[in-house]
Parts: C-alpha cells; sequence; structure tokens
C-alpha cells in the first residue's frame, strides 16, 4: 500500500511539472514574441509614413543624418556673392585729369594723381558742362574729351545755378530723392522749394553743409549713394 501511494504521489508530481513548465513554456514564449510582431495594419502604416518622407542619399563621412535630412527639407540658401570692387584708376591717367581740369579752372586740388572727393567733384561739373553722364570717375573718355573734346577752349564752369536750370538733371534728382523718402512731390523738373528742402536733408544725413543747392558735391553724393550715373542731358 505504502509503494502504491508513493508511485501515485510521484506520477503526479511528474504531471505537474510537466503541465506547468514544460508544455506552457513554449507557449508563453510564443505568445511573448508574437506580441511583439508587428500586425499587417501597423505595417501599412509604418510603410505609408516612411514613403511621405523625402528620400535621403547617403551622407558624407563628415555629415550627420540630422544635417542631411535639414539639407533635404529646407530650401537651400544660395549666398549673394559680393559685388567687386571697381579697379582705381591708373595715378597718370589720374593726373593727366587732374592737370586739363585745373587749366580749365575746375577745382581739382592737388594734382597728385588721386582721385579724391574734390577731383571726383570736379569731373562731374566738367561731365556737366559736356553734356556727359554724370560718373565723377577719372576714364579715359573723360581725358579725351579734355584733349580733343569742345571744352578744349573753354575757360572753366559756370556759375552753381546751371545745375538747377537743367530740368532733365533736376527730374533725376527729384527721383532719386523720392526712392530715399527724401520727398514726396512730383518729379518735374522745377527746383523748387520742396526740392531745395529735400537737397537739405540729404546734405545733413551725408555731413554735408545744409545749404539746399543743387551742387557739385550734392551732385556727386547721389552718384555715390543710388551707384548709377545722373543723366544731365535734355
Amino acid at each position: 500500500m505504502r509503494l502504491c501511494v508513493v508511485v501515485f504521489l510521484a506520477v503526479a508530481a511528474a504531471i505537474s511539472i510537466n503541465a506547468l513548465y514544460l508544455q506552457d513554456a513554449p507557449r508563453i514564449a510564443g505568445a511573448a514574441v508574437q506580441s511583439f510582431a508587428p500586425t499587417a495594419d501597423v505595417a501599412v502604416t509604418s510603410a505609408a509614413a516612411t514613403s511621405s518622407l523625402p528620400k535621403i542619399h547617403p551622407s558624407t563621412p563628415h555629415e550627420t543624418r540630422a544635417e542631411k535630412l535639414a539639407s533635404v527639407v529646407e530650401p537651400a540658401v544660395r549666398p549673394v556673392a559680393p559685388r567687386p570692387l571697381a579697379k582705381p584708376a591708373p595715378t597718370k591717367l589720374v593726373k593727366a585729369i587732374q592737370r586739363e581740369l585745373s587749366d580749365r579752372g575746375y577745382a581739382v586740388g592737388e594734382e597728385n594723381g588721386v582721385l579724391g572727393l574734390q577731383s571726383r567733384t570736379a569731373i562731374v561739373a566738367y561731365e556737366f558742362d559736356e553734356q556727359m553722364p554724370l560718373t565723377g570717375e577719372a576714364s579715359e573718355t573723360v581725358l579725351k574729351s579734355l584733349i580733343f573734346g569742345r571744352a578744349a577752349g573753354k575757360g572753366g564752369p559756370g556759375p552753381v545755378e546751371r545745375f538747377e536750370r537743367r530740368r532733365r538733371l533736376v527730374t533725376e534728382v527729384q527721383e532719386a530723392l523720392a526712392a530715399m523718402h527724401y520727398r514726396s512731390g512730383p518729379a518735374d523738373g522745377r527746383f523748387d522749394a520742396e526740392t531745395r528742402e529735400a537737397i537739405r536733408k540729404f546734405e545733413s544725413d551725408r555731413r554735408l553743409q545744409a545749404a539746399g543747392r543743387l551742387t557739385e558735391r550734392v551732385l556727386l553724393e547721389l552718384v555715390i549713394v543710388t551707384g548709377r550715373p545722373l543723366d544731365a542731358n535734355g
């Protein structure tokens, strides 16, 4: 009887161990693996989300994935190349122009071959008298005009009022001042009180004597600020 009881208990224990551990372990492990496996719906959603992202090409060794993604998503910004500086005029050319202008009564200052503000102002006055575009630059065109042009026999510049009487020039000055918000009236070519006041404000901002007159220096400053010649014809 005792032997039967012992055998029965041993068989019962073996069955319990087999049922609890040996049979359930694969099921539990399988359930665990299945719980982490993506379903068909999840896989489709993930594929759709991935397809909406921009394609990223292989990055360079020094470029991270975040930097590569930013370069694809954000538009590329192209830096604007700075405008090249104009080459300075040769010293001999400047000195020759200074000499010719001085001989005709234009105030160029010292004839040293350096294109300073006074020399540029004199060039503007000469260009105006010769009905040339006002640039204030020392060029071969200016030198040729001085030697062979109509000014070869002239004695010098006229009064300051000659700039204010040139209707076409006054119109261009008014347009330039309006673009810089110094005046709001129409550009009609009349040198009126509003134009004088606008020039006075412009002179003050450029640290010039605020006289409100259209002088060679004011014309030169307008050329420098706007970056383009003024048309004195007409």
